[in-house]
């Protein structure tokens, strides 16, 4: 039997190395890389796209990599962890001071010192910190790997990110030596809404999908939202294209979370930026303290600081009357978060537009109530589990806030019992339908038909000089990958 071969691609979550909070394609790049990491039946080996070349990362480092960045996920990065990321959070909700993490604190000190240095953007020392992290791991050449391979088995290159995808030359260098491509898609926000993303990510994110389409035998979505947005890029080449929801189990919570101050809060988790709707929580939460004063409640914005978001922040920095009430605890590591979402009145998520929403089904996970902008991708994930809500109707927010934060609330009681009953996406279920998808590519690799035509052609010969009859209902042997998980 022939195993396949499947090259994962960790250059997003080199990238994050020491970083206190991931992006969610960073959380979801690292369960691939566990799933990989436990599977038996294949031959898994990791690699890294650097420059012009997919090169190899030693298989010995990775488990140690993957451990140390749970750790620190939980955890914290030096200087904020998830105990300070908490006393910070109840010293604001006592009424006391209460400082407010440094912008970069979720990031380990050698990116801050390159952020620091840099403004942020292409040119500066920050912007080549992923090709460093990704150099410093990937030091061989995968022309060794593929030669052993090559011609013999099936092999699959998985990346679970978009990252490096406009520039197609390494992964076009794969296609040619007959290696299969499968990636995950996370949406195509960019070319929907480039109003919502910085300058030239519209035009990046478009030679992502083209060649995306171009190079992928299959691709992994997160949502039939997602799906249904990429699928008119995908003409005429159209790859094979499966739906999986993301899971929502801890990436691995090492330390017991902090305790709470017992003190109502309504708690956003998120990136600060445009389509995440902040602005319009801010201007509910500025009214409800013009009226209710020192009675208003309580709200921790939870997440970096992001990019077209120059309103909220500047409310943030500025709004002086906001600071009483609410709190920018910045990017908390997981253990914090958990406990936030545990002890909140509910999640808020306004957003305009979403590709999955993690926060939504995550808060959901912990039995927490959610109240969730009436959008595609949310109402797919959620069900009538959420309280929905347009994200432009902010007469509708300030009521179910208003109801909400009343003592016995019957509407949130309610909400409650939907949570209760809410049946989470799991990493098992996904990977599920990305096994059976590489199942399917696996069998369609060159090598594997060549394989299989050889042995067929054979048996016919030997049938035919024995007067014989072939009749072969055989499927081609080594595309299956036994199903563990």
């Amino acid at each position: 039997m022939s195993r396949t071969l499947i090259l994962f691609d960790l250059t997003r979550l080199l990238s994050a190395t020491g970083r206190a909070a991931p992006t969610g394609i960073e959380r979801v790049e690292y369960q691939y890389a566990r799933w990989l990491s436990a599977l038996g039946d294949v031959d898994v080996e990791f690699v890294a796209t650097v420059a012009s070349a997919v090169r190899h990362v030693p298989k010995s480092s990775v488990l140690a990599f993957l451990d140390r960045q749970a750790r620190t996920w939980s955890d914290g990065a030096e200087g904020f962890s998830a105990q300070t990321a908490i006393d910070n959070v109840n010293a604001f909700l006592r009424g006391e001071h209460a400082p407010r993490p440094h912008k970069l604190a979720h990031l380990s000190p050698e990116e801050r010192r390159q952020r620091e240095r840099g403004d942020g953007y292409e040119g500066s020392p920050f912007a080549s910190w992923a090709r460093q992290m990704a150099a410093a791991w990937a030091h061989d050449k995968l022309e060794p790997v593929l030669r052993t391979a090559r011609g013999r088995r099936p092999i699959i290159y998985l990346r679970a990110s978009h990252d490096k995808l406009e520039r197609p030359g390494p992964f076009d260098a794969l296609k040619a030596q007959g290696v299969k491509i499968v990636i995950v898609a996370h949406d195509t926000i960019p070319i929907d809404f480039p109003e919502f993303v910085r300058p030239k990510a519209a035009h990046q994110c478009q030679e992502r999908v083209t060649n995306m389409a171009r190079l992928a035998d299959g691709i992994v979505c997160v949502s039939h939202y997602c799906a249904g947005r990429l699928r008119p890029h995908l003409q005429p080449f159209n790859p094979r294209l499966v739906v999986a929801h993301p899971g929502t189990e801890d990436v691995a919570i090492i330390s017991a979370a902090p305790g709470m101050a017992d003190i109502p809060y309504f708690l956003m988790v998120s990136t600060i930026e445009a389509r995440k709707n902040h602005t319009l929580v801010l201007n509910l939460w500025r009214r409800m303290i013009a009226e209710l004063g020192p009675k208003t409640p309580k709200l921790i914005i939870a997440g970096k600081r992001g990019w077209e978001a120059q309103t909220p922040i500047a409310m943030l920095d500025r709004a002086a009357d906001l600071s009483p009430h609410v709190y920018e605890a910045g990017a908390a590591p997981d253990a914090a978060i958990k406990a936030l979402r545990q002890h909140a009145t509910a999640v808020l998520m306004p957003s305009f537009v979403e590709g999955f929403g993690l926060p939504v089904t995550e808060a959901l996970a912990e039995d927490t109530p959610v109240i969730a902008s009436d959008i595609p991708a949310f109402r797919e994930i959620a069900g009538d589990a959420c309280e929905f809500i347009d994200p432009l109707d902010g007469p509708a927010w300030r009521t179910a806030i208003d109801a909400f934060a009343k003592p016995q609330s019957p509407r949130k009681h309610a909400a409650i019992g939907r949570a209760k009953r809410y049946n989470p996406p799991t990493w098992a279920a996904h990977f599920r339908h990305v096994r059976s998808l590489l199942d399917e590519i696996a069998a369609q690799s060159p090598a594997l038909i060549r394989s299989h035509a050889r042995r067929v052609l054979g048996s016919a010969a030997l049938m035919g000089r024995s007067g014989g009859q072939l009749i072969s209902t055989a499927r081609p042997t080594g595309a299956r990958l036994d199903r563990n998980h």
